[in-house]
């Protein structure tokens, strides 16, 4: 079964990886797969995630 994570998680993951610079440290501390973290980026610097729907 897939997990699935809040749009606020979400955020707080891509902050923190756009902070630090390091995926894979990111990944490591949130027990994720750093190509999930990559995707979530992309996503959004797409505009897929609203920023008023994440705050």
């Amino acid at each position: 079964m897939r997990r699935s994570y809040s749009l606020s998680f979400k955020y707080k993951v891509i902050q923190r990886a756009l902070e630090i610079q390091d995926l894979n440290k990111v990944a490591r501390e949130n027990r994720l797969n750093s190509r999930m973290i990559y995707r979530w980026i992309k996503e959004y610097k797409q505009g897929k995630y609203e920023v008023s729907s994440l705050i």
